[in-house]
């Protein structure tokens, strides 16, 4: 059986800017397992980005921080042998309206529309031999498969719960046989 690993990341700013950190990596599994991390080692400023200090709410003052090294030890560690990475990657159309990039949107949703991905690439160096290189996406898989996109909890943003909704999504693709 093939191991797939469901992710989501967070930056500190769009991933087209020179600003683009990784903040958190939500990580889930078909076994039913899930984990997060959250970095150490960025500031957040609710002043200059509303969304992420928003986002950020989400995680308690409690919560463990890693170093960018124990994040790819865990990251290493959690996926495993994995066989396929799946994402949420939205559309061209919504990714324009978001960015509100204008005429430069369509080069940067191609150069980002894998962020996820290559942001683990980013962290986990060196890449893992037998590590995919591709992220397959879910919402593009969801409309194939003519599956209803499951409601988003309030608490989302959350790395873990975001990574577990993808599984969720994923289980109903599945269920669909289209997949």
């Amino acid at each position: 059986m093939k191991r797939r690993i469901f992710v989501d990341t967070e930056w500190t700013a769009p991933p087209w800017s020179s600003r683009c950190e990784l903040m958190w990596v939500g990580l889930a599994d078909e076994a039913g397992h899930s984990w997060y991390g959250i970095s150490s080692e960025v500031a957040i400023d609710p002043a200059g980005n509303s969304f992420v200090s928003g986002a950020f709410r989400l995680i308690a003052p409690d919560e463990p921080r890693l170093s960018r090294p124990q994040l790819a030890a865990a990251v290493v560690d959690f996926c495993g042998a994995v066989d396929e990475f799946w994402a949420w990657i939205p559309t061209f159309e919504s990714f324009a309206q978001w960015s509100g990039l204008g005429d430069e949107a369509a080069g940067v949703f191609d150069r980002c529309r894998t962020v996820d991905l290559q942001l683990l690439q980013a962290l986990v160096q060196p890449w893992p031999t037998g590590w995919p290189d591709c992220l397959h996406d879910l919402n593009a898989a969801a409309a194939a498969a003519e599956v209803a996109i499951p409601q988003r909890a309030a608490n989302h943003l959350h790395p873990r719960v975001h990574a577990e909704w993808n599984r969720q999504l994923f289980a109903s693709i599945r269920a669909t046989g289209r997949v």
